[in-house]
């Protein structure tokens, strides 16, 4: 009996652990492809034909994460990325300089590296200061090693269309 429950831990304590080498890789493989946005962006973003120019900064960390801190004349906010292995996703959680918060997910890297004409999407929730919730998905396209383009969608908590957000970025550095 002993020896029963003695092999039973063994063998759960390796399995586990092969479970988490396999996660360890898979956050090593999503940090090196989304590792693509370490850099200094200049976005432009056009909502209701209101543009906004932001500079955009991201640099990576030791823990396998992205941190990513934007501002513009309208707009503040910073973020950290990182895999979750729960989801198996890349995901984000951000603060904007006026409360509001935002966790998103991107799909799974759609290849090894980024390159043109890729496109992936974006999701998530925005909880804002006033009590409003968006929920939106952005479609992103790389457009080449240097720029992308994106456009975001959504709806609010009753349903209704939010403003569609339209992103383009060069990279600066």
């Amino acid at each position: 009996m002993k020896r029963t429950i003695l092999l039973l831990v063994l063998g759960l304590s390796f399995a586990i652990s092969g479970i988490t080498q396999d996660n360890s890789k898979e956050a090593e493989d999503f940090y090196k492809f989304y590792s693509y946005f370490q850099a200094k962006w200049q976005v432009e973003q056009v909502t209701d034909g209101k543009k906004e120019n932001i500079e955009l900064n991201c640099y990576g960390s030791a823990g396998g994460c992205n941190i990513a801190i934007g501002k513009g004349a309208n707009s503040e906010w910073s973020a950290i990325w990182g895999y979750d292995p729960k989801t198996q996703q890349w995901t984000g959680t951000g603060q904007m300089k006026d409360g509001s918060r935002f966790v998103m997910a991107i799909s799974r890297p759609p290849a090894e590296k980024f390159k043109a004409g890729m496109t992936f999407a974006f999701t998530g929730t925005i909880w804002h200061a006033d009590g409003k919730i968006h929920y939106v998905t952005r479609k992103f396209t790389c457009v080449d090693a240097d720029s992308w383009h994106s456009s975001t969608i959504g709806t609010d908590q009753d349903g209704n269309a939010i403003p569609k957000v339209i992103t383009t970025a060069k990279r600066t550095k």
